[in-house]
C-alpha cells in the first residue's frame, strides 16, 4: 500500500478501530497530573474545564501565536529535565489552543487549508527550562482531537506539541508537519507570543500516526528535527538527524509491520533505529479515550521523547542495549539497530 493510497481513505477505514462506544470528542487523559483547559475562538473561558489549581484560562485564539501571559520573567534555562514517569501525567497544566499559526497543507475540497492545533504548559514558565517541541501529524481524515489523550499527556510532561488540522497531513508544501515547527520557532522570537524565549530550539521530535507516520519519517529529513516516533506508518528515510522508534501493531493488517514499516527500518542506516512491533495491537486499538489509563504504545511514546529530547536518561534502559525493558517484554516484538550503547 503506497502513501497515495492511504490519503484516500476514510477515518473508519484508516483507524481500523470502533471508538468503543465513545460520543462526541474524546475528552482529555488527566489521570495523576495538570488538567486540560481549552481557551474558545473568542477569548471566553476553557471549553474542557479549568485549571486544576486556580482560576481558569482566559486566552484567546489567534493566528499570531498563543494568546496568554506574555514573557517578563526573562528567558528559558537549557537543560535536562528531572525524570518522570511517562505512564501518568506530568506536573503541568495544559491548554490546548484552536486555529493558530499558518495555513499550511491541502484545504477540504480545495478549499483554504488548515491551521494548527497548539498544547502546551499553561505556565510556560513553571521550572524555568527550555520546553522542547513536539509536532503531530494525523491519520487519514481525523484531527487532534482524536488523539488528545497522547498529545495532552506529552504538553503536561512540559512539551509544547503542534498539530496539524490537516485531513491529509502528507500533503502540501510546506509540509504541514515541517511548517508547525518553523512556526513555533518564529513564536519564540516573537515578544508578543506566549512562547517567547521559553523553547528549547535545539530539541525537537515529530510523531504521528498512519498517514502522520509516514509524513512524520519525511519530516525527519528536516534538520530541526531530531528524534522521530511514527506510529504504524513509515516510508524509507535515509536523512534523520537523530534516533527513530518506528512503531507498529502485531495485528495491523492496514499498514502491517513487515511491509512499509520493516523496509522503512531496513533503510535507516546513520542512525540508532528501533522497530517495535506491539503485538495485540491493530492499526488504531493503541488509542486511548476518555480516562482510561494511557496503552503501552502512548506510553513509549512519551518515554521516547523524555529520552530523547529531554535527557530523561533513567528511561534511556527501556530502549538501549539488547536487554531494554521493551526487548524483555512479552507484549513487543523489538529489533534493533545501533542501540548497543
Amino acid at each position: 500500500m503506497t502513501t497515495a493510497q492511504l490519503t484516500g481513505r476514510t477515518l473508519g477505514a484508516i483507524l481500523g478501530v470502533a471508538l468503543w462506544g465513545c460520543s462526541g470528542t474524546p475528552s482529555v487523559n488527566t489521570a495523576s497530573g495538570g488538567s486540560t483547559s481549552t481557551p474558545s475562538s473568542s477569548g471566553g473561558a476553557p471549553t474542557n474545564g479549568g485549571a486544576s489549581s486556580g482560576g481558569t484560562t482566559s486566552a484567546a485564539t489567534s493566528s499570531q501565536g498563543g494568546a496568554s501571559t506574555v514573557n517578563t520573567s526573562g528567558a528559558c534555562t537549557m537543560g535536562t529535565w528531572p525524570t518522570a514517569d511517562p505512564a501518568v501525567a506530568g506536573p503541568f497544566v495544559t491548554v490546548t489552543e484552536q486555529n493558530v499559526g499558518p495555513q499550511a497543507g491541502v484545504g477540504v475540497d480545495g478549499g483554504t487549508p488548515p491551521q494548527f492545533t497548539l498544547i502546551r504548559p499553561k505556565d510556560m514558565a513553571q521550572g524555568g527550562l527550555c520546553h522542547p517541541v513536539v509536532t503531530w501529524g494525523n491519520g487519514t481524515g481525523s484531527t487532534p482531537s482524536i488523539y488528545q489523550a497522547l498529545l495532552n499527556q506529552l504538553a503536561s510532561h512540559g512539551f509544547v506539541v503542534i498539530a496539524s488540522n490537516s485531513l491529509n497531513v502528507a500533503q502540501g508544501n510546506p509540509a504541514p508537519m515541517v511548517a508547525g515547527v518553523t512556526w513555533v520557532l518564529e513564536q519564540n522570537a516573537d515578544p508578543t507570543s506566549a512562547l517567547y524565549q521559553r523553547i528549547d530550539t535545539t530539541h525537537i521530535g515529530a510523531t504521528g500516526h498512519s498517514q502522520g507516520g509516514f509524513a512524520t519519517t519525511t519530516a525527519g529529513a528536516d534538520s530541526h528535527i531530531t528524534t522521530i516516533a511514527p506510529i504504524c506508518g513509515a516510508t524509507a528515510q535515509r536523512n534523520l538527524h537523530g534516533p527513530a522508534m518506528l512503531l507498529c501493531g502485531g495485528q495491523d493488517t492496514t499498514v502491517p509491520c513487515d511491509g512499509m514499516i520493516k523496509t522503512a527500518f531496513d533503510g535507516i542506516t546513520n542512525q540508532p533505529v528501533m522497530l517495535a512491533d506491539y503485538l495485540t495491537a491493530d492499526h488504531g486499538s493503541w488509542l486511548t479515550f476518555g480516562r482510561q489509563a494511557l496503552s503501552p504504545v502512548e506510553v513509549a511514546v512519551t518515554a521516547w521523547m523524555r529520552v530523547h529530547l529531554m535527557g530523561d536518561t533513567a528511561l534511556r534502559p527501556r530502549f538501549y542495549t539488547a536487554s531494554c525493558t521493551l526487548c524483555q517484554d512479552a507484549g513487543w516484538k523489538i529489533t534493533q539497530k545501533m542501540m548497543d550503547q
